[in-house]
């Protein structure tokens, strides 16, 4: 069974790795390019702040800037066109060629056909995203220049670029099972899996493992490796806002406060602190340190494996159902 799925999808299976190929070179090629475009920028004291203060410096910030824009979308569209491109016609194209009343009239279950087929295809998927993964983090490393805990540089680190990659296989699976269109499946399956991608980054992703909060000074420039996720003013003993309240509820109670050497509109350190203990407040801000990167890798990636493994479980039902 393993061999006929292999033979019956090897077409598929070829173009994707080479497609995988491609891309790998590809980032070969634009990440050198972006390590010499960094190497002159520093070479020549160029400011980030304002690159164009040189013809070289702004040659060398315009080049970087536009393949890393078109790296960063090749990156973040390779998951979900990996999987889906492989997932969408593993079961409905065998229902749109009726190899599958072939495939049920052998000593076989429909259990175990559908398990097989997912199992290589999975398989096969897994592989071709964790061989291109190292080849993504170095050009991470070398394109981007961030802390990879960022949520910029976070979908292009580590190892949860695998788990969507799967995710979206057995997405394209489920919906090919569904609707048995590979057209229709594959249309319907591109907005679901960036509505999943963009729901578990934006609302999940950041609560998934506990942030650290840390009191600091309001009025002094905070500059590290952190992803900040909230700042403001709370009652002392508090790291979150209390019951009824948000993150920026006291902030109008520091702004009307008028301490000692208040002069207009910039309000002094001392004056501040005089606020700020005045109404037993102090600026706390939450955020997720590099030394939790590893940690939301794991939970990230267990919840794109847990919902993958529940559209495996409706594509069973589906396929059991099936009365052809």
């Amino acid at each position: 069974m393993i061999w006929a799925t292999w033979r019956m999808h090897r077409l598929i299976f070829l173009v994707s790795l080479a497609g995988a190929a491609a891309l790998a070179i590809w980032l070969a090629v634009s990440g050198t390019h972006e390590l010499h475009a960094w190497t002159v920028f520093t070479s020549h004291h160029c400011s980030m702040n304002e690159p164009g203060s040189s013809q070289i410096c702004m040659n060398s910030s315009q080049g970087s800037d536009w393949f890393s824009t078109v790296d960063a979308a090749l990156c973040t569209a390779l998951p979900g066109v990996l999987g889906l491109v492989l997932g969408t016609p593993l079961v409905a194209g065998e229902i749109q060629l009726r190899t599958n009343r072939l495939a049920w009239t052998q000593s076989i279950t429909r259990t175990r056909w559908l398990l097989t087929k997912i199992g290589v295809g999975v398989l096969f998927t897994a592989v071709v995203a964790g061989a291109l993964t190292p080849l993504i983090w170095w050009w991470t490393d070398a394109a981007r220049r961030g802390n990879h805990i960022q949520p910029t540089n976070f979908d292009f680190s580590g190892f949860v670029l695998v788990s969507y990659a799967v995710f979206a296989f057995m997405l394209g699976a489920a919906l090919g099972a569904l609707i048995r269109r590979i057209g229709w499946a594959f249309a319907a399956g591109v907005p679901l899996f960036v509505l999943a991608r963009l729901g578990v980054r934006d609302d999940i992703r950041a609560g998934l493992i506990a942030p650290t909060s840390a009191t600091v000074s309001a009025y002094l420039p905070v500059y590290n490796t952190d992803w900040y996720l909230n700042a403001g003013f709370l009652p002392l003993g508090r790291s979150t806002p209390p019951p009824g309240q948000t993150w920026t509820s006291n902030d109008a109670v520091i702004t009307r406060c008028q301490g000692p050497g208040f002069s207009g509109a910039q309000k002094p350190a001392h004056s501040a602190t005089y606020c700020e203990n005045l109404h037993r407040l102090h600026y706390v801000m939450q955020f997720q340190p590099p030394s939790h990167f590893w940690a939301l890798q794991a939970a990230e990636s267990a919840v794109f494996l847990g919902a993958a493994g529940a559209l495996l479980g409706l594509t069973v039902i589906a396929v059991r159902r099936w009365r052809t």
